[in-house]
């Protein structure tokens, strides 16, 4: 499973950056201006749409799925940690108190890796789908850099 992962992050990444790769320059009354190998903009918002899918939104329902599977799993061990409780009643021994610190622990980690996810990417695919279906980009060109550090940052 984990080869496959890696694998299917390489073709997908790749096949991804693909028709980026092919994007051209032309020199138009002394001004560069670049354009991509696809004109219609149904094409570039298919792109876009695919593009914050594959990166953002997949990406979390990931998340969503396994951090959810960790806590069911956590939770039936606990109570079956709980049903071995040898002095019985409501009082709690050490490693019980111990284990629902690490559950705990593990929570909160998993909530600060999501939510930092989507700090960090969501101004990003924003930006993203707003330039892609504007004609004027440069006023907007500024938010280029402040949303590819937050990207970057929670790398």
């Amino acid at each position: 499973m984990i080869y496959a992962a890696m694998v299917f992050a390489w073709i997908v990444g790749i096949l991804l950056n693909l028709p980026v790769v092919f994007t051209t320059s032309v020199v138009m009354d002394g001004m560069c201006h670049a354009f991509s190998i696809w004109e219609s903009p149904a094409a570039r918002l298919i792109y876009g749409a695919v593009s914050i899918f594959i990166v953002f939104i997949l990406p979390l329902v990931v998340f969503i799925y396994c951090y959810s599977r960790i806590i069911v799993v956590m939770r039936r061990q606990m109570k079956v940690m709980a049903g071995h409780n040898i002095e019985g009643g409501s009082q709690m021994n050490a490693s019980q108190i111990q284990s629902k610190q690490i559950k705990w622990n593990i929570i909160k980690m998993m909530l600060i890796v999501s939510v930092a996810f989507i700090i960090c990417w969501f101004p990003f695919n924003i930006y993203w789908m707003i330039i892609d279906n504007t004609t004027q980009t440069s006023n907007l060109f500024i938010g280029y850099f402040p949303t590819v550090f937050l990207a970057y940052l929670y790398a």
